[in-house]
């Protein structure tokens, strides 16, 4: 296993406001607070292809954030990636940046876009970047694909990257042995706090959308009689909305906080670091927190985390 441990920080975009502008200065202020926090990565996570980054705006961020690796997020599946990969790449240049490559959650696609296959367009994605690019560092999302993605990652030198999920404990290892000591990345969704009673509250108001994306929790609540293609829980898992408090206060929200339990980190800072010491033991190399409040305060307390462990 490789002792080295890396941290960064997840940025939704959409988080961000409708208005481009807002979206530049917010980002470019996420930039700077992952420098102040003495993170290592600043991860940009565009879920709808209407969030990706212009060039130039890829570039202004580059230049704000000289001490930091951006990576940027491209959906494999999204209309036009290998063109959009081309332009970002090719204004930006390959110093201080890497690649995130997905297939994309059907959430944030359109009905041309889901008949698009999720291997193929990966495999064609990470070929086109391999020819074009062969020393930019590739991040490469694992979720429903994770065999085929280990050969993947051998073959053209990527770095998996897994969200955390139930079953980490035996996923990462599985993949490090075959993998021999290369990277290992993970995507969590954090909150740190003192406040437990408000703590699952604030997570399933922020957070339930993400949460109810994963495959396992659709099924679930598929056998609780919930259906998330309608349209009030459909708004929250495309998180164009929170969840109400009628449903947090149901047995849909019961099962929503066991559930955040799996795919979330929470609690006070020493909670934290315990779980993430934990996470490092088993292989992680690369570790990316979305905060789940996304202010300077939770920014600063990922760097804390970064700084106990190391």
């Amino acid at each position: 296993m490789s002792e080295s441990l890396s941290f960064g920080k997840a940025t939704k975009r959409s988080r961000y406001g409708p208005f481009s502008k807002d979206r530049m200065r917010r980002t470019v202020w996420s930039a700077n607070v992952c420098s102040k926090a003495g993170l290592h990565y600043h991860l940009i996570d565009s879920e709808w292809k209407k969030f990706y980054m212009l060039p130039y705006e890829a570039q202004d961020l580059v230049v704000h954030s000289q001490d930091l690796k951006t990576i940027f997020t491209f959906s494999t599946r999204h209309t036009n990636c290998l063109s959009l990969i081309k332009q970002t790449v090719n204004t930006v240049g390959t110093d201080n940046i890497c690649l995130n490559l997905v297939a994309g959650n059907p959430a944030y696609l359109g009905s041309r876009e889901l008949r698009r296959s999720s291997l193929r367009t990966l495999i064609s994605a990470v070929k086109f970047v391999r020819k074009n690019y062969e020393d930019i560092r590739v991040f490469v999302g694992t979720e429903g694909l994770s065999s085929r993605i280990i050969e993947l990652c051998m073959e053209y030198d990527l770095t998996p990257f897994l969200l955390l999920d139930r079953g980490i404990e035996e996923e990462v290892p599985r993949i490090e042995g075959v993998l021999k000591n290369r990277e290992v990345g993970l995507y969590f969704p954090f909150m740190i706090s003192e406040n437990y009673p408000r703590l699952l509250r604030d997570i399933l108001y922020r957070l339930s959308g993400y949460i109810m994306r994963r495959r396992w929790v659709r099924n679930e609540i598929l056998k609780m009689g919930y259906d998330p293609s309608v349209s009030t829980l459909k708004a929250v898992i495309q998180e164009k909305k929170p969840l109400s408090s009628k449903f947090i206060e149901s047995d849909l929200g019961t099962f929503l906080k066991e559930a955040a339990s799996n795919l979330t980190i929470y609690g006070d800072q020493d909670r934290v670091i315990k779980t993430l010491r934990a996470l490092r033991k088993i292989g992680i190399t690369t570790m990316m927190g979305l905060p789940i409040k996304e202010n300077e305060e939770q920014i600063l307390q990922l760097g804390e985390c970064n700084r106990r462990i190391m």
